[in-house]
């Protein structure tokens, strides 16, 4: 089987300054629920959280069918979002979709609310990648034939952080996180190596487990 890992954190910081801005990548901050998606190689997924529960029932429409994921045996590092009517992400639907836990009740959610996934990076691909610099991992995630419906990798805007931060914040983001680009994926590790810089405080701050 595939290891089992907990996802890397960033540490909540400010922009890095002109001396030291090309050393990193800026991803959008998507402020959703952490996950580690787990592909098996048959085309099948599984949805691990950041305390290490599967969750893979409580979102049908990442994993039915119509999403059916490559054959890749492959660790991916994500979140799990659910957008508002304006196509943002929403943390009040998500926590909703979160805290359902009937069939009934998450089938008609996953029509209603459906989720999307966003993928960031990569600890293993047919083996482990996780010692391999940002870099080195996100140009093997950016091979990945993954963008389709429901699941999306995002760009990374590399050495640009004023741009990016303001580019997040005018698209109605929360903020951006800067990647190192020398740094390995350290399981379960909360590091300077990932700085999240944030617009606003957000109603989830004291809710660690849940957030990037």
């Amino acid at each position: 089987g595939l290891p089992v890992w907990s996802p890397m954190r960033a540490s909540v910081g400010v922009l890095p300054g002109p001396a030291a801005e090309a050393e990193y990548a800026y991803e959008t901050w998507w402020n959703g629920a952490r996950v580690l998606v787990y592909l098996p190689g048959d085309g099948g997924m599984r949805l691990v959280n950041a305390v290490g529960l599967d969750i893979t029932a409580g979102y049908p429409d990442l994993t039915s069918p119509a999403g059916r994921f490559p054959p890749l045996q492959a660790v991916l590092d994500g979140e799990i979002i659910t957008l508002d009517a304006g196509g943002r992400p929403s943390v009040e639907r998500l926590q909703q979709r979160m805290s359902l836990h009937h069939p009934h009740a998450v089938a008609q959610a996953a029509i209603e609310f459906p989720a999307r996934l966003v993928i960031c990076d990569v600890l293993h691909l047919w083996q482990p990648v996780l010692h391999q610099p940002y870099t080195s991992r996100r140009a093997l995630l950016d091979d990945l034939p993954l963008n389709g419906d429901r699941v999306t990798v995002p760009a990374a805007w590399p050495a640009m952080a004023q741009e990016a931060f303001r580019q997040a914040r005018a698209e109605g983001f929360d903020g951006i996180t800067a990647k190192r680009l020398s740094s390995p994926y350290l399981p379960g590790r909360r590091t300077r190596d990932w700085i999240t810089i944030k617009h606003t405080t957000t109603i989830d701050d004291g809710a660690p487990e849940e957030s990037g």
